[in-house]
């Protein structure tokens, strides 16, 4: 069976503390259920929150 939901990114992100923000993308890449797509999408979303870009 294959779980087809989409990763949703929380739009605040860049408003969480540091560690929140790592709390959550450890447990997005976790999760086995998620795509490695949506793993990068949420990476990009990291770098972006914190100013890594």
């Amino acid at each position: 069976m294959t779980d087809s939901r989409t990763l949703e990114i929380p739009a605040d992100l860049d408003r969480w503390h540091p560690n929140e923000i790592g709390e959550w993308l450890s447990g997005v890449e976790d999760d086995e259920a998620t795509s490695d797509a949506d793993v990068a999408r949420a990476r990009q979303a990291v770098h972006r929150a914190l100013g890594i870009d």
